[in-house]
């Protein structure tokens, strides 16, 4: 994010990433890890997938602001690859060079393809559409990457093309045929769809409204928030409880944008710590995570099996706070020369 950082914001990063590495650690892979699915219904654990979507919501909020500070789409879309490309360039060189170390990846090894994807910020589904090759990309987390480019392209254009709601309602109303699509994939225009990501625009729309109310006070972009994002929690169509765990956590990133005395939750030292490391973190952790457990339980007897991932999770996280801390900033500072 460029200008000044919102200290809630970076908590609420930490939230996201930390429940993304413990369903990597614990639910994504029983085939693999030798707990298999002990753990893997555990609340935190099964649904810690949603991390992501709070990822949305927290960059439709941001980007927001960020386009507001920006005169035209390509300084824009500059910035955000300046942002971004430094910690993947970084992240595909840490992960391809210690794949060889790392072979219990449960992804296997990575060709030399695989670092296209990421390193473009190209889905694979529009490289197989050109190409007709498939590229598996370096992590499967990359996924959610992609469809962040794609936002930011869409919205952007939107953004300079028109007023900044209109923008935002528009955003909605293609999330909103995304409904129709996907239940009618035999539609000449399901593609369009699957290939924009459209299902997940409305986290994105909600994230944008909820910048609006931050900054205006103005309740009706608070509402607007709440019932695109009721949408999207009710469209997931998952049971209960995965239910109840996503209104959590969109109650999590809204509570404290409309009440401020409960920012404070999310500004301590070791949500903003996990906060500053996401975005590495998220790059590079799964299958290093994942490959070191299985690693750990063949060489050390005796560590119980809730706490095989904690000494992954250690060395990773200190690998990315000298990758956010030292080279990322370095590696951005000699691009922008």
């Amino acid at each position: 994010m460029e200008g000044k950082r919102i200290d809630f914001l970076d908590g609420l990063r930490g939230v996201a990433i930390i429940l993304v590495v413990l369903f990597h650690a614990y639910s994504r892979w029983t085939s693999v890890v030798p707990y298999g699915d002990k753990f893997a219904s555990f609340p935190v654990f099964k649904d810690g997938y949603l991390g992501v979507q709070l990822f949305f919501l927290i960059s439709g909020f941001v980007i927001l602001m960020s386009l507001e500070k920006n005169t035209n789409i390509l300084t824009f879309l500059y910035k955000r690859w300046l942002r971004l490309f430094p910690g993947m360039l970084i992240a595909t060189v840490l992960v391809f060079t210690t794949a060889f170390l790392l072979y219990e990846r449960p992804m296997g090894k990575p060709d030399v393809s695989s670092v296209i994807p990421g390193l473009f910020f190209i889905d694979p589904l529009w490289i197989k559409a050109i190409t007709g090759n498939t590229i598996q990309p370096l992590e499967g987390a990359f996924w959610s990457l992609f469809v962040e480019v794609k936002f930011y392209i869409i919205f952007g254009l939107l953004y300079f093309y028109l007023d900044k709601f209109k923008a935002i309602v528009i955003l909605t109303l293609l999330y909103l045929s995304s409904i129709y699509l996907n239940t009618h994939q035999d539609s000449y225009f399901w593609p369009v769809s699957d290939f924009l990501s459209l299902e997940y625009y409305g986290w994105f729309a909600g994230g944008c409204a909820a910048y609006l109310f931050f900054k205006t006070q103005e309740h009706k972009y608070f509402l607007f928030a709440i019932i695109v994002t009721v949408i999207e929690l009710y469209m997931m169509k998952a049971g209960n409880r995965t239910l109840a765990f996503g209104v959590c956590l969109a109650a999590l990133f809204y509570v404290p944008i409309y009440v401020e005395r409960f920012r404070v939750f999310f500004t301590n030292s070791i949500l903003l710590f996990f906060g500053f490391i996401s975005y590495p973190l998220y790059l590079v952790h799964e299958n290093a995570m994942i490959a070191m457990i299985v690693k750990l339980d063949k060489n050390i007897a005796g560590i119980p099996f809730i706490l095989l991932p904690v000494i992954p999770i250690l060395i990773l996280c200190g690998i990315t706070y000298l990758i956010a801390a030292k080279v990322e900033p370095y590696v951005r500072k000699m691009i922008a020369r």
